[in-house]
């Protein structure tokens, strides 16, 4: 089962995470070229309550994405994310130079979006790297699925009810 690369999905419950935000629901986007672990994070991702998961396939498409150019002008359809979901392995574009070309942005709402890495690279230098650069927070990529399952689940619940500043 393949994942396309430009997908958002919406979940099926629309359950109000405030009251002034009872009208929108949160973005994630999730920047990941491997088709397989897209697939099994959108499995667990879309089960979340007021949230929209929205994929992309390579470092390039993030930036297209995030600033809005076709194919992704329509910010109705591909809303800015509230989370960022980043694998740092990746062609064209690697995490880690869309996490720096994220961090340099002036607009606020853009530059200040949290970014959790999640990546098959649990290499201390790459850890450290992620965090320089500003990432939130870092996953490493289990091969268990119940663990996998647990970590998505447990990412959504957390980040999905998180307070943010922006795009309000």
């Amino acid at each position: 089962m393949g994942v396309q690369s430009r997908f958002c999905s919406n979940s099926m419950n629309d359950w109000p995470l405030n009251a002034e935000e009872a009208h929108r629901e949160r973005v994630f986007l999730l920047v990941e070229d491997n088709p397989d672990d897209a697939f099994l994070m959108e499995m667990e991702l879309t089960r979340i309550p007021g949230h929209r998961l929205c994929i992309v396939k390579d470092g390039q498409q993030a930036l297209d994405y995030i600033e809005g150019k076709f194919p992704y002008a329509d910010r109705q359809e591909f809303p800015l994310p509230d989370l960022i979901l980043l694998d740092l392995k990746m062609p064209c574009l690697d995490g880690f130079e869309v996490l720096k070309w994220l961090r340099t942005q002036n607009q606020d709402d853009i530059a200040a979006t949290p970014v959790i890495i999640i990546s098959s690279s649990d290499s201390q230098e790459d850890v450290k790297k992620a965090y320089k650069l500003g990432a939130n927070f870092y996953l490493t990529k289990p091969l268990n699925w119940a663990a996998f399952k647990e970590r998505m689940r447990l990412l959504g619940m957390i980040w999905g009810k998180a307070e943010t500043l922006k795009h309000g």
